[in-house]
């Protein structure tokens, strides 16, 4: 009995606990309820319910009672394979087997048809789609002989039901003729000639010979590209001129009249028909974590890598140009790009970075900075993840903008920003505290421009960014929150004796399938760390860098603070605490800020720390000068 408790347990974990479980007699399919259909989750969560379930085998009631949760019963092993080459995100998922064939399982979001059996248009059979209605036994003593068998020991995967994709040649009961869906192509007068059209039969016929995808969110229109494998931006006008080109083919039957027909006002009255048919929210926010190659698409199982082929349940509209070849190797980018130019533990931080940009998405939530004198390879490194992922995929970032109306729009379908050779001010604009939300995974509402209003953009980017000085930062006092998204490599060493013009390019040229290699396996790296610590794994020597960026950026709190002090009677004029906080920062290897910021922070803090306001009468030299009263310097004092 212990055994078969177990088991139940497992279901439960893999299946979900809203999985509405049926007991079915041991060595046959039916459930032993008359009305199992009507079968509620509460009513299996009872003892004496659950006790009979130990019983026997064990069915799910799929469907919308338990959920969405839907099994594909594929009835002959030799049908498996070509659907799993279709759908490869599907490999992963729950999949069970009886006597032949099997049941892969799937947790559907959103909408899907009922239950229904699946022909060839040859009269065979080529199983079920097993949703409301229906269930399938996952567990027990198929009527043959033979028990049910676990075969991929996973969860069932979420996914929308239009993300799956059917073999050719099957008839699916769900898909209506479009005559049956949206009514004749066209209305006729009493001469036989075309007196109008139906604008929704043709904007249905295109959506079904295109796989294309609208995102209100953005009002963007994406059409599947099956030779690339990527969802690619597709024009309202390039719609409108493929409907009249269909248009035009079914005119040349009997429908001659049908072309006059095709005016713009007409076409464009299709598209926004199209609009409704085709709208997917957000539909590249949630995809798949996976890598699109120029030859394939990988996924990495833990340390293991997956080769996939293009499908468009991937959802990706960001494809690197790169071809993957697990045995190339990238020599010269390690020995005259990385190694010599970083600290040997920064290594790992810019593989696992260039494996981050290449996943597309920023599990970590940081941005990563490269800082050092000039002619040391870090724009160089940018370049190379630049051409790594695809320059069409990366945006250059303009912190001076960011707090503009339209600015982030321009991000749209974009996973890498970066900035060449920032000035020192870069990351202390007042934009700057925009990129907190950039790769914080921060919903983020920008306007576009010519656009009826503003749409929802999730903040889940990668941000490189090279600087031939230490940048300071705008911390507005969230430190803790700069911490959080900060990673610094700073380049130490001597510059190479020799520039090599287009190194970027010529590295790519010559060892780009080596340079992917090198990118995966820092990626394989990172989830590691994930796995282990939830962040990327740090040395102390690296995160006391990034304490020191911080406490440069805040240098002018942290000398009042050590060195200021509340003294009745005593005071001191802004010039001699300007003077002191100059002669402060090199002692702490800083750069101090400029006039103005120490001017525009000196009577704030003075306030906030001791309480006393600026006054315009401390006396020098028999003049007037403006200070404070009631501070001195802590070291006089001790003096």
């Amino acid at each position: 009995m212990s055994h078969q408790i177990e088991e139940l347990n497992e279901i439960r974990r893999l299946l979900g606990r809203r999985a509405v479980l049926l007991h079915v007699k041991h060595g046959e399919k039916r459930p032993v309820e008359e009305q199992w259909q009507l079968t509620t989750l509460d009513q299996t969560l009872e003892a004496r319910y659950e006790k009979r379930l130990l019983s026997g085998n064990i069915g799910v009631l799929v469907g919308r009672p338990s959920n969405g949760l839907c099994s594909i019963d594929i009835d002959e092993d030799g049908e498996v394979e070509p659907f799993l080459t279709l759908n490869p995100r599907l490999r992963q998922s729950l999949r069970t087997k009886g006597a032949r064939g099997c049941n892969i399982w799937v947790q559907i979001k959103g909408d899907h048809p009922k239950g229904y059996t699946i022909k060839t248009d040859k009269g065979g059979k080529f199983g079920e789609w097993r949703a409301d209605g229906m269930q399938t036994v996952i567990s027990g003593q198929h009527p043959d002989g033979h028990p049910y068998d676990v075969v991929v020991y996973e969860k069932p995967i979420a996914i929308n039901f239009d993300e799956i994709i059917w073999n050719d040649g099957l008839l699916l009961p769900w898909i209506m003729p479009l005559e049956d869906q949206y009514g004749q192509p066209v209305m006729m007068d009493a001469k036989g000639r075309v007196k109008d059209i139906n604008q929704q039969y043709w904007a249905g016929m295109y959506a079904r010979e295109n796989r294309v995808i609208y995102d209100p969110s953005i009002e963007e229109f994406y059409q599947y590209d099956i030779y690339s494998g990527a969802f690619k931006p597709i024009t309202t006008a390039a719609i409108k001129t493929s409907i009249a080109d269909r248009m035009l083919e079914v005119a040349k039957g009997e429908l001659l009249t049908l072309i006059e027909h095709r005016s713009d006002a007409k076409l464009g009255a299709i598209v926004n028909g199209l609009k409704g048919i085709a709208e997917h929210r957000n539909a590249f926010d949630e995809r798949p974590s996976a890598i699109h190659l120029a030859n394939c698409m990988i996924r990495l199982n833990g340390g293991m890598i997956d080769k996939e082929g293009f499908s468009p349940s991937y959802r990706s509209r960001n494809q690197s140009p790169i071809i993957y070849d697990p045995r190339a190797q990238c020599p010269r980018f390690l020995n005259e790009l990385i190694l010599p130019a970083v600290h040997q533990e920064d290594v790992a931080i810019l593989q696992k970075m260039m494996g981050q940009a290449l996943l597309g998405k920023n599990p970590i939530q940081r941005f990563l900075i490269l800082d050092g004198e000039g002619g040391k390879g870090k724009s160089q490194f940018v370049n190379v993840v630049n051409f790594l992922i695809g320059t069409a995929n990366s945006y250059q970032l303009r912190t001076q903008h960011l707090a503009d109306r339209f600015e982030l729009s321009r991000f749209i379908g974009k996973t890498l920003l970066f900035g060449s050779d920032v000035a020192e001010d870069f990351m202390s604009t007042k934009g700057a505290e925009v990129m907190k939300t950039l790769v914080g995974g921060d919903s983020l509402s920008p306007e576009k421009k010519g656009s009826n209003g503003d749409f929802q953009m999730r903040g889940d980017f990668n941000v490189m960014i090279t600087a031939n000085t230490r940048l300071r930062l705008r911390l507005q006092g969230d430190i803790e929150a700069w911490r959080r998204r900060l990673l610094i490599v700073r380049y130490e060493a001597p510059p190479p004796k020799k520039k090599i013009p287009y190194f970027a390019e010529m590295l790519i040229e010559e060892e780009g399938s080596g340079i992917l290699n090198w990118a995966i396996q820092g990626l394989i790296a990172l989830n590691e760390d994930i796995e282990n610590y939830g962040d990327i794994c740090m040395t102390d020597r690296q995160k006391q860098v990034a304490e020191s960026l911080l406490g440069e950026s805040d240098s002018f709190r942290h000398f009042i603070s050590d060195k200021i002090t509340k003294a009745v009677g005593l005071d001191l004029t802004r010039a001699e605490i300007f003077e002191a906080y100059a002669a402060y920062c090199p002692d702490m290897g800083w750069n101090a800020l400029p006039l103005t910021d120490q001017e525009r922070q000196v009577a704030p803090l003075i306030l906030e720390l001791f309480q006393t306001a600026q006054a315009n009468s401390i006396k020098r030299d028999g003049k007037a000068a403006r200070g404070f009263r009631n501070i001195a310097f802590t070291d006089e004092l001790h003096d």
